[in-house]
Parts: structure tokens; C-alpha cells; sequence
């Protein structure tokens, strides 16, 4: 009996292999869409995924899963889908929250999904709640995408039906008619709150900030802190390799960073960060750690990077590093992983940082076109690190 069991257990565990569906025409629902209504639809839409909830799925990156399965249905209903951006232009946006359960004893993956359609000009068209369900193992990551592409398409075929042939029509008019008209992203997700946040730099006086590119990635919309102030941004130029992101923020700030006209930073050097880290726990103003310069080479002796001591928490991923006299000899790219320390080797590190170099900065911005100053000033402590408050700013990322 015991051992019945047992193989019952891992055959709920396991359960029977799903295979993910291909194509929007494979998820099969029980709404059909409407006859009168030309499919695809004519117009773009945008797709957003409601990540404020904490993804309790730790066997799959359920998000993922999500926007991948939504993708794969808006292709198929719309004339073009995408995933949401600070550059989307779209007639509707779909916003999607949802959360998937596995039953045990059936071996079944049940999802549920929420569904809020916005026009572009920020009014709520449609909103339900859909239901669907898959077979398939604890570890099945292609049930719940079965699941959630059929509640996706579920969810999206009520809609479309809810407004009608004649309603989606005139859509269809006004899209061509004047394709890029809509509020800013932040005015359509006005409940949205910043998902994560770093420093960053003008390098000029025109509005252009530098930071991290990974402080970006994926973001639907930036926002910049300067002295208690919030201005939109955008993220004009990106290189993941470099870890090096350009935002445009259109404020004339008298102060900014010069970089330095060394190639490398000097074994030694006495340097200082300034940042915001550990956002809503320590204060709104920017904060400032010393240290030195500890190595020229970065992560396993890697190129371009070099090892700083300077204390940094998360949130100060993007700011500058500034040497005594006020000249940014870097920016701050990441600290070593203590997790991984502690596995490793048993222990943990103290204030071993990275930053990326002032050459691979100054290459990035002239690739860019981005006008920046390199110099070699020599203020002294105190001055340096009041330009360095003026010049630095929080940078707000949403998702």
C-alpha cells in the first residue's frame, strides 16, 4: 500500500508531459470569436504583465511564461502585438494579472487571469476575470503555458466581442486615421509603482543621464529624482554588454560629471560614490561612501572593469565613481556576490565592487553621439563631492 503510494505521488508529481501550443490557431477556448469581426484586427496592440505581485511559482519563472503565452495570442488576434514599452505606439492595451495553482490530486494546472483593456487615450474599455486549465506535472512549465494562452485568448476574445463589429471598426478608422496619439505610459498605469531603482549622472547640461544599463532593462517607463523632483526620462541608447544605458531627460543642469582623461583608473586612488541606495528605507538625498581603487582588473581579471572599496548597497548601481579632485573615474557597475561566497568558499567579502572604465565610457558616448566633457579638474574634497550632490540623480525604473 505504502509503496502504491509512493508512485501515485510521483506520478501526480510528474504527471503527463503537455506540449506547448505553437500558434495562436492551436489554443482552443470556449468563447469563438464574433464572425463580423475581420481577424486579425487591424491595429497594434500593446501588452502589459502585472508583476506587483511576488511570483509564488519557485518550479518556473511564471512572468515569463505569462508574457510569452500572451505574446503568442495577441499575434495571432491583432494586426501586431508587443510586449509593452516606453515606445509602444498601440490602439488598446491590454493589461494582464493572473496566478496559476497545480492540483495535486488531479494533476492539473489551474490559471486565472484578469483582463483590463485601455484606449490609447487612457479610458478602461474592458475588464474580466477567465479561467482555464491544463493537465500536466508539478514541473510542467508547458501546462501552465497551455493554461495561461488559453485564458489569455479567452480573456481577448471577450473583449473584442464585448465591443462589437461596429465599435472595433471605427477603431480600426481612427488607428489609421491618427496611429500615434496616446498618453504617456505612466498616465494609462497610473497605480504603478516603481519596480526597482539606481543612480545615475548627467554628463551634460542638457538632460543627458548616464547609469547602468541593467538599472533599465525592461522598464515600461523611467522616471529621474533630482532634489526631490521627478522628470520623465528615456532611454535613448542601451548596451548590455558594456552595462552602460544614456536617458533623456530634457533638464538643463548646470552641474555635471567630467570624466576623466585617464584610461584607467590608478591602483590606489582614493575615490568616492554618490548614490541612492536601498530606496524607501534610507533617505530621498544622495549618500556618499570613500574607498580606493583596489584593482585594475575586474571580475577574474575581466578588461574594462576594475575593483573599487567603496561601501555600496543595491541602488547605487549606475552612479558615479569620483576621485578626491571631482573627476569621474567610473561608474558603478556591481559588488560580488555574497550568496555565492558563502556557498563557495564559506565565507563572505567586504566591499569588493566593480566599476566599468572610464575609456569603455567615453568609447560608448562617442559611438552615441552623446556629447560629454572629459577633463581634469582639480577641486578639492569638499567641492568635489557637493558637484557630485548636484549631478546625481535616482533613477526610477517600471515594469
Amino acid at each position: 500500500m505504502r509503496l502504491m503510494m509512493i508512485l501515485l505521488l510521483l506520478g501526480g508529481l510528474i504527471g503527463c508531459e503537455a506540449t506547448a501550443v505553437r500558434s495562436s490557431e492551436e489554443v482552443t477556448t470556449s468563447k469563438k470569436l464574433n464572425p463580423q469581426i475581420a481577424s486579425p484586427v487591424q491595429v497594434p496592440v500593446a501588452i502589459y504583465v502585472d508583476k506587483s505581485k511576488p511570483d509564488k511559482q519557485r518550479t518556473v519563472n511564471f512572468y515569463a511564461i505569462l508574457e510569452e503565452a500572451a505574446e503568442l495570442v495577441g499575434d495571432g488576434l491583432f494586426e501586431s502585438s508587443e510586449l509593452l514599452s516606453s515606445k509602444s505606439e498601440f490602439q488598446y492595451l491590454l493589461s494582464m494579472s493572473a496566478f496559476s495553482t497545480w492540483n495535486r490530486a488531479w494533476g492539473i494546472w489551474n490559471a486565472e487571469l484578469e483582463l483590463i483593456v485601455l484606449s490609447r487615450d487612457g479610458r478602461t474599455l474592458f475588464t474580466g476575470t477567465f479561467k482555464s486549465s491544463e493537465s500536466g506535472g508539478l514541473y510542467d512549465s508547458d501546462a501552465i503555458y497551455n493554461s495561461l494562452a488559453e485564458a489569455a485568448k479567452e480573456s481577448i476574445i471577450g473583449f473584442l466581442n464585448h465591443q462589437g463589429p461596429e465599435t472595433i471598426e471605427l477603431a480600426v478608422n481612427e488607428y489609421r486615421a491618427n496611429p500615434i496619439d496616446k498618453l504617456p505610459v505612466k498616465e494609462l498605469l497610473a497605480d504603478l509603482p516603481p519596480s526597482g531603482s539606481g543612480s545615475g549622472f548627467f554628463v551634460d547640461e542638457e538632460g543627458m543621464v548616464l547609469t547602468a544599463a541593467h538599472v533599465v532593462a525592461d522598464c515600461v517607463h523611467v522616471e529621474m529624482q533630482h532634489k526631490g523632483e521627478l522628470m520623465a526620462g528615456e532611454v535613448k541608447h542601451s548596451s548590455q554588454l558594456l552595462d552602460l544605458a544614456v536617458i533623456k531627460t530634457g533638464f538643463a543642469n548646470s552641474t555635471y560629471g567630467a570624466l576623466s582623461t585617464d584610461t584607467k583608473p590608478v591602483l590606489g586612488k582614493q575615490v568616492f560614490v554618490t548614490g541612492y541606495p536601498l530606496a524607501g528605507i534610507l533617505s530621498d538625498y544622495p549618500s556618499l561612501t570613500v574607498g580606493n581603487v583596489s584593482s585594475i582588473g575586474g571580475l577574474k581579471g575581466a578588461t574594462g572593469t576594475f575593483q573599487f572599496s567603496a561601501p555600496i548597497q543595491p541602488g547605487n548601481s549606475g552612479g558615479a565613481i569620483v576621485d578626491y579632485k571631482g573627476n569621474v573615474v567610473g561608474l558603478v557597475s556591481s559588488s560580488l556576490n555574497q550568496a555565492m561566497m558563502l556557498e563557495k568558499v564559506g565565507t563572505v567579502s567586504q566591499n569588493v565592487n566593480f566599476g566599468i572604465q572610464p575609456v569603455l565610457i567615453q568609447k560608448f558616448l562617442q559611438h552615441h553621439n552623446v556629447v560629454y566633457q572629459p577633463t581634469k579638474r582639480n577641486n578639492d574634497f569638499e567641492q568635489a563631492s557637493a558637484d557630485a550632490v548636484e549631478y546625481t540623480v535616482q533613477v526610477l525604473c517600471y515594469k
